[in-house]
């Protein structure tokens, strides 16, 4: 027997309104948990892909089947270090050694760099290499011609991502705090719902 329905009219119409905003409250929790989630964009480190203030939905739950794929745009907790940090509270090294966490902040980059490979910047591009292969120069179309600026090589640890942001020449990246490990990431951009004028798929 329906409770609710043993109620008087006037009284049965608000419990039904009022069951209706706790399910449709709890499904949207449990939807930004572990589903999805929208994020802002900071900075214009992702420029010309993702605008400062533009609103993306990433897609926490396919991390928990897959590891992020080269290219993906991935929302993240930056790591942070003892001592040296910029002022979102990221690392100012690439020395492992000095790191203590994960950063509050929330970071929006692109995986560029793979556990494993070696990664480098010359002439204007990025190249890596795997264990036994050859190297090869990172087609980036995403870049739209512009060029990277030179960095040494560098061996990217297992469970660990290199990360850029698309506006090379104004992104706080793996070049600054190295790699990403794989256990701070919180899911995969998918979507730009905002502003309306550019509404689509990433």
């Amino acid at each position: 027997m329906n409770p609710i329905a043993l109620l008087p009219p006037p009284l049965r119409a608000v419990a039904e309104i009022v069951l209706t905003l706790v399910v449709a409250a709890a499904i949207a929790f449990i939807a930004q948990a572990y589903i999805v989630k929208p994020y802002r964009v900071p900075t214009g480190s992702m420029i010309p892909t993702l605008q400062p203030g533009d609103r993306v939905i990433a897609d926490r739950l396919t991390l928990d089947f897959r590891d992020p794929a080269r290219g993906e745009i991935i929302v993240f907790h930056p790591p942070i270090c003892r001592g040296d940090h910029n002022s979102e509270g990221a690392c100012d090294t690439n020395d492992l050694s000095l790191r203590a966490g994960a950063s509050s902040q929330t970071f929006i980059k692109r995986v560029v760099g793979l556990p494993g490979e070696t990664i480098w910047a010359r002439h204007g591009s990025v190249w890596v290499k795997s264990p036994g292969q050859r190297a090869h120069r990172l087609s980036e179309p995403y870049l739209h011609g512009r060029r990277t600026a030179s960095f040494p090589h560098t061996v990217i640890p297992q469970k660990c991502y290199f990360m850029m942001g698309d506006n090379r020449s104004q992104s706080d990246d793996s070049r600054m705090w190295g790699c990403e490990p794989r256990g701070d990431m919180i899911g995969i951009a998918r979507v730009r719902y905002w502003p309306l004028d550019r509404i689509g798929l990433l």
